[in-house]
């Protein structure tokens, strides 16, 4: 036999007694270890999870009010401006030589008035009998009258006059960005068609809107009336918290002040709003967040660690141990989550025992070890998912 057949007849027994001591005696199998939880009942917070879109508190389209041709553009285009800041000049040669014209007509109806004042007087002073009839004196005080209503029909045409002129300086009609131009100077520009300008957004405070599924709106409203979901100390706004993009929260708290009157019966979800204070203006309109909504705890709730519950296609379920240590499945159906604990709406009782560690290593029937209940449990932190 050659020394390369020897070398693998050996290796071969190594492989094969190695085999052997591994697996032990035949028929034995190790008892699973399983880390174990006894549930129990609490008054936990209640934090519902949904997907926002930020949006403006307020959109106002900026438009002219006259006609003309655009002068001057007076802003950076997506700035954030003040309320009253100059935005647009429009051309006011036009306005400015009615509104002297509308000066003039106003001089001219006041000197007619003083004129027929004068002669009303005159006519009155006269105290001889016969010596003034009375159509004359009518007569006079009528175009008195008539000089009257000239002079507010002048002094009106006057102010229409000045509120033209002013319609030639378009400000800010908010605090908050501007957006693009949707006319250059050189446009002509007027109250209909052509008068949209630009866009403004109001940013503080910020909407933050979101939908609930209709599912999830019902049982609100039925565990509220049934008192088994409650507001905390009695809050009758339902406080909000966003989290951006990159994971970090948002500094300011939100609260719940919009409800829609209708159902979206094409997505079967309501939508919410909640209002943000945005002084520093670290969110945009467009923006998607995750939506937390707070305040309310559920009382006399059973709870279980998160990492005992698992998913099965037909729906959650738990590993419980018998006095006899021996695991059975159990359906149970899940509320929501508290830290890092998990509702338990049906399924379990208080004081059973649910298997925490080791669900893998086991099946229903099954005699399991419970390991020493002084040891340090596995982790349960808020990254276990669902």
């Amino acid at each position: 036999m050659s020394s390369l057949q020897c070398t693998r007849v050996l290796l071969v027994g190594l492989l094969l007694s190695c085999t052997a001591f591994s697996q032990g005696p035949p028929g034995q199998r190790p008892t699973p270890k399983v880390s174990v939880a006894a549930t129990e009942t609490k008054t936990v917070p209640v934090q519902y999870e949904y997907v926002g879109l930020t949006a403006p508190s307020k959109t106002v389209e900026v438009r002219a009010r006259i006609q003309g041709f655009l002068d001057s553009r007076d802003f950076q285009e997506g700035s954030y401006v003040k309320k009253g800041t100059r935005l647009f000049t429009i051309e006011d040669s036009n306005y400015l030589s009615d509104r002297e014209v509308a000066a003039a007509q106003v001089e001219q109806a006041e000197a007619r008035l003083h004129l027929s004042e004068q002669e009303v007087n005159r006519l009155r002073s006269v105290t001889q009998p016969g010596a003034i009839t009375q159509r004359d004196l009518d007569q006079k005080v009528a175009e008195y009258q008539s000089a009257s209503a000239a002079l507010r029909l002048a002094r009106a045409q006057l102010a229409k006059a000045e509120l033209q002129l002013s319609y030639t300086k378009v400000d800010a009609p908010l605090t908050g960005y501007v957006g693009k131009t949707l006319k250059e100077p050189g446009s002509f520009v007027d109250a209909a068609q052509n008068s949209l300008l630009t866009i403004m957004q109001q940013v503080d405070p910020l909407y933050v809107t979101f939908k609930v599924t209709e599912s999830d709106f019902i049982s609100w409203k039925h565990d509220e009336a049934d008192g088994t979901l409650r507001r905390i100390d009695g809050d009758n706004q339902m406080r909000v918290e966003i989290t951006l993009l990159d994971g970090r929260p948002f500094s300011s708290q939100g609260f719940l002040d919009f409800e829609d009157v209708n159902l979206d019966t094409k997505t079967g979800t309501v939508e919410l709003r909640a209002t943000f204070e945005n002084k520093d203006r670290t969110l945009k309109p467009g923006q998607f967040v995750k939506v937390l909504l707070n305040g309310w705890e559920r009382p006399d709730s059973l709870v279980v660690p998160q990492r005992a519950v698992g998913q099965a296609p037909q729906g959650a379920y738990v590993y419980v141990l018998d006095a006899e240590n021996k695991v059975e499945s159990r359906p149970v159906v899940t509320g929501a989550w508290s830290g890092s604990d998990w509702v338990i709406l049906e399924g379990l009782s208080a004081g059973e025992r649910v298997i925490v560690n080791g669900r893998t290593k086991v099946r229903p029937g099954m005699q399991v070890e419970v390991e020493d209940p002084s040891a340090a449990p596995a982790s349960h932190g808020p990254n276990s998912k669902r």
